[in-house]
């Protein structure tokens, strides 16, 4: 007996710009098995299981082969905007507490729109002395996750640092980290006086950042009858990283 295939609906494709290296990739929507892994990941409130979510996402709604554990966060949680708002609608309705009042004051973003902040002056290359010199790389999805599960704070910056020197450069040679131990890598890194140590933390502090800054007022009623006032309270709101557009 011939069984005729179930029918199958076509997903549009779009495009976007992946910000850190501007290539252009193909993508199509979250289908229903990608919401479901997302409602899992949400549900275990877990965020190695979020951020993993994320990752299986992005990899199969990408047309094009990514290393999406590979690649920074801010690439990450980018696309990942992108793939909901083509998803799920580009409008967001978010609510926050007047700072005056205290009463919620109601907005909609739409975070089609959201780009990936960049500070001036960034750059991966750092000199360090006159002729000593670090390249970095940003802190992958995947170097995060280890620096998260194993160690304390102080430790934590410290792997991070380590983990992201690209390669190491004097006046004759680049030193390539993948050619050296981590042991030495941290070794060079303890060498080093507290104002070239500055220098590469100050990478970290400038790393691009999905951000959105935006104006509320406050229309909310105060009092009652011919006292009642509009509060007219305005402030500026900042959202930063991905888990602050779904709150």
């Amino acid at each position: 007996v011939n069984e005729m295939a179930l029918p199958i609906i076509a997903v549009p494709k779009y495009q976007l710009t992946i910000p850190s290296t501007n290539k252009e990739v193909n993508f199509r929507p979250f289908l229903v098995k990608e919401e479901k892994i997302l409602l899992i990941a949400m549900e275990s409130e877990d965020e190695a299981q979020m951020t993993t979510a994320i990752r299986d996402i992005i990899g199969n709604c990408i047309y094009e082969k990514l290393e999406v554990s590979q690649m920074p966060m801010f690439d990450i949680e980018y696309i990942f905007l992108q793939l909901r708002a083509k998803s799920k609608g580009e409008v967001i309705d978010l609510s926050f507490d007047c700072t005056k009042c205290q009463k919620p004051i109601k907005t909609d973003i739409d975070i089609s729109k959201i780009t990936i902040t960049k500070t001036e002056g960034h750059d991966p290359k750092i000199p360090l002395s006159d002729d000593v010199g670090v390249i970095m790389k940003y802190p992958s999805m995947e170097i995060q996750n280890i620096i998260n599960k194993e160690n304390s704070d102080v430790e934590n910056i410290f792997s991070t640092i380590s983990s992201c020197i690209e390669s190491i450069w004097d006046k004759e040679t680049v030193y390539s980290s993948k050619d050296h131990t981590k042991a030495e890598i941290d070794q060079f890194l303890e060498s080093l006086p507290d104002s070239a140590f500055t220098k590469i933390q100050k990478f970290f502090d400038t790393v691009p950042v999905l951000k959105h800054e935006f104006e509320l007022k406050c229309q909310n009623k105060n009092g009652k009858g011919k006292k009642a006032s509009i509060c007219g309270h305005k402030e500026t709101k900042t959202l930063e990283g991905l888990a602050s557009f779904f709150v």
